[in-house]
């Protein structure tokens, strides 16, 4: 019998701003992508580690995480630890991830290091989902040149298109420089409740000015999405019934369906 690898996906959740609900949304995407029964590794490259506090899918202390990842001393395979979703594995990461930009300071093409350790059980999965930090620093740089998608979560207000310039940029610079395959696989308005709201904040012109194409779905304010926050769960282990969970699988439907 013919083993035939699996096509991966690795797709990295990026924004420059806190409050977007970045963390929360790469949780989500990966729970339900998990409860699609899609082989699934969650990635959290962000120093403030507020993914591995998911109880949900972090139920337990791990004494090996991303930063030993980072600095050659353990196994991709032996960082990732599996989730109590069912197709859903996990890389956590700790505090300690701070210390790697600094101690690999002059370590030739170290914005690819993410890449090589994600290669080394890329075929197992899927789909890769990052969480990366609120900033467009060296943890966001590592985790574009280590995918083939990014989202770009951005909440309904009026800083938005600034923000989206300035991403712009920075992307650019990666995919000439580090990775030219990286894609967009749109912009997703986070904290938005449908057409009305946008049309509040943007006129058409403006929303014609993003140069990225959008989700077509938007992820409401949902007290449902707030109360499975606090307890660590993604929203559809909180309540699958609800019109968050819904809309997360609607995304997740999307997305599949827009990177395929």
């Amino acid at each position: 019998m013919i083993n035939i690898p699996i096509m991966s996906k690795t797709i990295s959740v990026i924004s420059q701003k806190q409050g977007t609900g970045k963390t929360t949304i790469a949780v989500n995407i990966a729970a339900t992508l998990a409860l699609f029964e899609k082989k699934t590794l969650l990635i959290d490259c962000d120093p403030q580690s507020h993914l591995s506090r998911y109880g949900g899918i972090s139920p337990k202390e791990s004494s090996e995480t991303l930063y030993h990842g980072f600095m050659g001393k353990t196994s991709a395979r032996q960082l990732a630890i599996q989730t109590p979703i069912d197709f859903l594995t996990f890389i956590p990461s700790k505090p300690n991830l701070f210390l790697t930009e600094h101690r690999l300071a002059i370590k030739p093409g170290k914005e690819l290091i993410l890449k090589k350790i994600i290669q080394e059980i890329k075929n197992d999965f899927q789909y890769i989902i990052i969480d990366s930090p609120s900033s467009l620093g060296f943890f966001t740089i590592c985790s574009m040149a280590a995918s083939d998608w990014v989202i770009l979560p951005i909440t309904c207000n009026f800083s938005t298109l600034d923000e989206i310039t300035d991403l712009n940029e920075v992307l650019k610079i990666v995919q000439e420089q580090l990775n030219p395959d990286l894609k967009i696989a749109g912009t997703l308005f986070n904290q938005c409740s449908g057409k009305d709201e946008l049309n509040h904040y943007f006129s058409e012109n403006e929303l014609g000015a993003i140069p990225y194409p959008s989700f077509l779905t938007t992820i409401p304010t949902d007290d449902t999405i707030r109360k499975s926050g606090i307890l660590g769960k993604p929203v559809a282990l909180y309540d699958i019934s609800a019109k968050a969970s819904q809309t997360y699988f609607d995304l997740s439907v999307e997305l599949i369906k827009k990177i395929a």
